[in-house]
């Protein structure tokens, strides 16, 4: 898990880039991220363009870090207790939820959906040396 939260904090910047590039040109989930959008939607409201389906606590935590790395940044938890994937076309929205309203909600590139989904099926690592440091006193 921490190889994949590493991963995805290391490709933040490029991730940022590519999500407002795109944020204004996600067709079907435009109207919930755009800057007029509320900040709270039901999730229920997502079910007009796709299926929303509740994701593994593994994955809840994976998609909780993508969102405090993506600028900017968080210095608070992000809100919800649970995460949900919806797809409509070419486009997946990733929604954090507390209850049935989701409070902050993002559009994912495929490889980060490949990794969310390689984090489903229990994946934690990939064979190579892990990155480490030492503290210089």
């Amino acid at each position: 898990m921490k190889t994949a939260v590493l991963a995805a904090a290391a490709s933040a910047a490029w991730l940022a880039t590519s999500l407002c590039a795109r944020a204004g040109t996600a067709d079907p989930f435009a109207k919930w991220l755009n800057q007029q959008s509320p900040t709270c939607v039901p999730v229920a409201d997502f079910a007009a363009v796709a299926r929303p389906i509740e994701l593994t606590p593994e994955q809840f935590e994976f998609v909780r870090a993508l969102y405090v790395a993506m600028p900017p940044m968080s210095k608070d938890l992000p809100p919800g207790d649970h995460a949900v994937m919806a797809t409509a076309g070419d486009e997946t929205l990733l929604a954090l939820v507390g209850g049935d309203m989701s409070c902050a909600r993002f559009l994912a590139p495929r490889f980060i959906v490949a990794m969310l989904m390689e984090v489903g099926q229990g994946a934690t690592y990939k064979v190579g040396e892990p990155a480490s440091y030492e503290i210089e006193r």
